[in-house]
């Protein structure tokens, strides 16, 4: 039970400072909105890392939920829920994303241990801006730095994703961890270009025609590497993939695996 009483104490603090939807302010790129009550479903499958070769477990499904609005350092965020589509998974996580840019305000991720749940808080720069990467954790809540843009989008066919000339461009960021007092500095690397022609069918598979991008964040000293589809008119990356962990946005019309984890359902 004290895993339940860890959750409830968490989502206490957020519903105590729900509101209502909040458009954000208008900018030149893409950013994707919400509004509270929004959901949407992340399948994600794993390598078998005991394994040699190509071998990959069972997908697990992982709901991600707008639960409330909060302001963190006078900035106005998203508060999302993630929890797992099935009973017997236990890790879950809550992100404080600004509603201006998604920038990760605050990440609390939540998991079982041989003492019972226990809970931990990213260490964030909010003053900073760096993709936020899903590290030392099954949840894939990788995001870039938004807004998203490229030169010549007016050149992007109407179906989102043909006749696409517009230039790669590429930004690095600069990233502070604390570790045992120190501090230790890595560069991040974000390259937001047109979908390569091999991604088509991903694109295909949903039925926005919103703008789309490929987005490349490479973190060479972890050997983060990861490759993200985007595109207007989707709540969440339609696919993201690296070489341990393959992610896919599940259309809202397909029915969701399993049934809701009750501690990370309704409340």
């Amino acid at each position: 039970m004290k895993h339940v009483f860890l959750l409830s104490a968490i989502l206490f603090l957020v519903v105590m400072t729900s509101g209502s939807a909040y458009a954000g302010s208008p900018t030149d790129g893409y950013i994707p909105t919400w509004k509270v009550g929004d959901r949407w479903v992340l399948e994600a499958t794993y390598r078998d890392l005991k394994s040699e070769g190509e071998v990959w477990l069972p997908p697990i499904q992982w709901v991600f939920k707008v639960r409330a609005m909060k302001t963190v350092d006078n900035q106005k965020c998203y508060v999302v829920h993630i929890f797992p589509n099935k009973g017997d998974m236990k890790n879950q996580a809550i992100l404080w994303l600004s509603v201006d840019d998604l920038k990760p305000m605050r990440v609390i991720d939540i998991f079982p241990t041989n003492e019972g749940m226990k809970h931990a808080e990213r260490d964030l720069d909010p003053s900073g801006e760096v993709p936020l990467l899903a590290e030392d954790t099954l949840i894939p809540y990788d995001l870039p730095v938004f807004p998203l843009n490229r030169a010549n989008t007016a050149a992007q066919g109407a179906d989102g994703f043909s006749a696409y000339r517009g230039q790669a461009t590429e930004k690095k960021f600069a990233k502070i961890r604390n570790i045992g007092g120190l501090s230790f500095k890595r560069t991040v690397a974000q390259k937001n270009k047109a979908p390569e022609k091999q991604y088509a069918d991903t694109f295909a598979a949903y039925r926005s025609s919103g703008a789309a991008y490929q987005v490349e964040i490479d973190e060479p000293r972890s050997s983060t590497d990861i490759v993200q589809l985007w595109q207007k008119g989707s709540p969440w990356a339609l696919s993201s993939e690296n070489r341990d962990r393959k992610v896919r946005l599940v259309p809202s019309s397909a029915p969701e695996s399993g049934s809701a984890n009750e501690n990370g359902g309704e409340f």
